[in-house]
């Protein structure tokens, strides 16, 4: 039984658009840390740190993943220049 009613397992051009997306995310964990950023490397870090695993499971839930983690990240921090909620929203749309 799922626990969210979109939970469903991402197709694969979903899950390769997935790791790019945590792929930049890290790259900017890396940058926020040499910025001496380490709370918002540390935020960024919890927004994404389900993804790996979630992303190869059936109970993988964008709008959990995109209002509980991602939409919570950009609201803090505003000033972001990489909007994860529309990337997300853009790879769950386009690569059905």
């Amino acid at each position: 039984m799922a626990i969210h009613a979109d939970a469903k397992l991402p197709t694969d051009a979903q899950r390769r658009s997935l790791s790019k997306m945590l792929s930049l995310a890290i790259i900017e964990m890396r940058f926020l840390g040499y910025a001496g950023k380490p709370e918002q490397a540390a935020d960024l870090a919890d927004a994404f740190h389900n993804l790996p695993l979630d992303m190869w499971s059936d109970s993988f839930s964008r709008s959990f993943f995109r209002d509980c983690f991602l939409k919570v990240y950009q609201q803090k921090y505003p000033e972001l220049s990489t909007n994860y909620v529309a990337m997300l929203d853009e790879i769950m749309a386009t690569h059905n």
